[in-house]
């Protein structure tokens, strides 16, 4: 009888060609190769969020095409037609757009580090098909004291949409749940052979700036916290009510080097642990520790969700975690097929 792993495999393998651009989106980072103290751009990335959201309602206040040819009168404030537009600006397709901005902008101080002298470079095309195809890996940024990759800017934007979406239709912890799966399967362990916990805590963070536009439902944290939304509602136009704050989201958790990833098996592991450590002076992951206490108060129940105390490790098995998720796999491969 054929295993679950390699009847996903097969699966993969035959539509891979029709998946491939979005398996592109799994990129990865290396927290460690290469690391010292960088400028914070907080401020600046900051700034652009905050005109690319006043962009956004700009045209979210144009009346739509539709309404040009209705006899009816205008409505104004049309939440779809705002949501649509912040999408449009933050959330990409295959890359976000503001993971790209920091990768290019020179205004952004960072490090970059070829795939051929991270810590992935011993990965192979069986074991990581996405990272050692395409090669591609995001840039390390600072903003305020913590560490990031630019790639967590499009898990913020992106995938902290898609968390929205299922939060708002079907609850937080079918929102949780699918975070977990892709960074599981086609995101993350089964293209990359990385599960990124800091990735999760991005998409979590992410879901809370979606669910704070317009603040029409509990905070998916702490349910009890009254939300400021940062858009409102006046004379029929939308206006920025607050501004936007990476601090207000952003954590050690984001931190691959400080919130460890763990790996599909056990050779993947010891790869990148060599590698790990002949770019840190002998040390591993974490660099250093973390007060949990703090992050206690900010996840809540929640915590164990989005951080790896354990430090580097191996995941648990690659057939318990397809078992655990069988009929969600299905139904996101029948999506993807549509």
């Amino acid at each position: 009888m054929i295993s679950i792993h390699a009847l996903v495999r097969s699966i993969l393998i035959g539509i891979f060609p029709m998946l491939s651009c979005a398996l592109i989106h799994a990129a990865e980072v290396d927290s460690f190769t290469g690391r010292h103290a960088l400028n914070d751009s907080g401020q600046f990335l900051d700034q652009v969020v905050n005109v690319w959201m006043e962009e956004a309602i700009i045209e979210a206040n144009k009346p739509s095409l539709l309404s040009l040819f209705s006899t009816a009168p205008p409505q104004g404030c049309d939440e779809a037609q705002l949501m649509g537009f912040l999408q449009d600006r933050f959330a990409g397709y295959l890359v976000g757009q503001l993971e790209s901005f920091a990768n290019e902008s020179t205004a952004v101080d960072s490090i970059s580090t070829a795939f051929t002298n991270s810590i992935y470079r011993d990965f192979d095309f069986i074991e990581s098909p996405t990272v050692s195809l395409t090669e591609r890996l995001a840039v390390l940024l600072r903003i305020g004291d913590v560490y990031v990759g630019s790639d967590k800017l499009g898990h913020f934007f992106t995938e902290g949409y898609g968390y929205y979406e299922r939060y708002v239709a079907e609850g937080g912890q079918s929102a949780l749940q699918h975070g977990e799966l892709t960074e599981s399967t086609l995101y993350g362990e089964l293209t990359t052979g990385v599960f990124s916990f800091a990735d999760l805590a991005a998409n979590l963070n992410g879901l809370r700036f979606w669910n704070s536009i317009l603040a029409k439902n509990p905070d998916p944290i702490q349910s009890t916290k009254p939300i400021s939304p940062y858009i409102g509602c006046r004379d029929g136009k939308w206006y920025r009510r607050r501004p936007f704050h990476w601090g207000d989201y952003i954590d050690l958790l984001w931190d691959e080097a400080i919130n460890c990833n763990a790996y599909r098996n056990e050779v993947l592991f010891n790869k990148v642990n060599r590698r790990i450590a002949q770019a840190s002076d002998g040390k591993q992951c974490p660099l250093h520790g973390i007060d949990e206490q703090q992050l206690k108060r900010k996840y809540s129940d929640l915590l164990p969700l989005v951080y790896n105390r354990q430090g580097v490790r191996v995941l648990k098995s690659f057939n318990q975690i397809l078992e655990q998720y069988w009929d969600e796999i299905v139904r996101e491969l029948d999506m993807a097929v549509e």
